[in-house]
């Protein structure tokens, strides 16, 4: 009987898709699991897994779908009581699913972990790691927090369904969204020691476009819900102040946290400065804009 279903949304990820499913196959544990992959991909993405991974059930899909919708059609899917949701640019810790399992044994309903970075050769994708994940590194403590991102996310399938899963038309900031209506509900583990690696941008076209995104869809999930920090999105007067908000909290955690990380967080701050100032301007700009969007 399956008890764990590990359910991974897909686009064009041809050049990790294969490091995901090896590191998830090769998981050292005794729990039955399966491996759902919902795809979207114009690429090779479908064929490699259909060469060379033959017991991962791939979902296909014609047009191109949003993380939400893919996870939402994967859980439909999944046989497990346990749903591990990873993202096909990451690579599983080998005891992954074990070291989840047990934190959902003994009662938390959702738990996430660590994300360390996995190409940390550039200090775009320093700068690009610690951006996106400060709050989730891993030496950070262990403890209960409001959000946690869907790269590194498990959870019961009843508390999924209770939560009423993830939105289907965001491009970005649906774990928020989802996270922000479990923690009514349950709360929400993050252990450290459930480890993953992702794989960062490392072009300065991907990351500033990235944070960009990222900082439009920030101002549009506070502009809709009660998420902390919706005051920077609703009063337009206050949003000048919301990159620099985000630099100092982003820096506390550095320093307070993850002090063997300063040596190369104080070499890519100038990376890290820009991608902050790429998400304000994404910020700022949806904050006046009168016009919402959905991808």
């Amino acid at each position: 009987m399956t008890t764990v279903s590990v359910v991974i949304p897909a686009y064009n990820s041809e050049r990790f898709i294969s490091r995901c499913l090896h590191s998830l196959e090769n998981q050292q544990t005794d729990i039955p699991y399966e491996i759902i992959v919902v795809d979207s991909s114009k690429d090779s993405t479908p064929n490699i897994i259909r060469t060379h991974f033959p017991s991962v059930k791939l979902i296909h899909l014609e047009t191109q779908t949003m993380p939400g919708a893919g996870r939402n059609i994967g859980v439909k899917e999944a046989k497990g009581e346990i749903i591990a949701f990873i993202d096909s640019d990451c690579v599983a810790h080998p005891h992954w699913i074990n070291d989840a399992v047990r934190d959902i044994r003994s009662g938390y309903e959702i738990v996430g972990g660590s994300v360390a970075n996995g190409n940390p050769e550039t200090l775009v994708s320093i700068a690009d790691h610690i951006i996106t994940f400060n709050e989730f590194l891993p030496y950070m403590p262990r403890r209960e927090v409001p959000f946690m991102p869907t790269c590194n996310f498990i959870c019961t399938k009843k508390a999924f369904h209770d939560v009423g899963g993830f939105s289907d038309d965001l491009f970005a900031g649906e774990d928020t969204l989802f996270s922000y209506h479990a923690a009514k509900k349950y709360k929400l583990l993050f252990n450290p020691g459930i480890r993953i690696r992702h794989h960062n941008r490392d072009t300065f076209k991907k990351f500033f476009g990235h944070h960009y995104t990222f900082g439009r869809h920030s101002s549009i999930l506070r502009k809709r819900n009660d998420l902390p920090g919706n005051i920077l999105a609703r009063m337009p007067i206050l949003t000048f102040g919301a990159p620099l908000v985000r630099f100092q909290r982003i820096s506390f955690r550095m320093i307070r946290w993850n002090r063997k990380m300063l040596p190369s967080f104080f070499l890519s701050l100038p990376h890290f400065s820009l991608g902050i100032m790429a998400w304000g301007y994404g910020f700022i700009t949806q904050t006046f804009s009168r016009k919402s969007y959905k991808h």
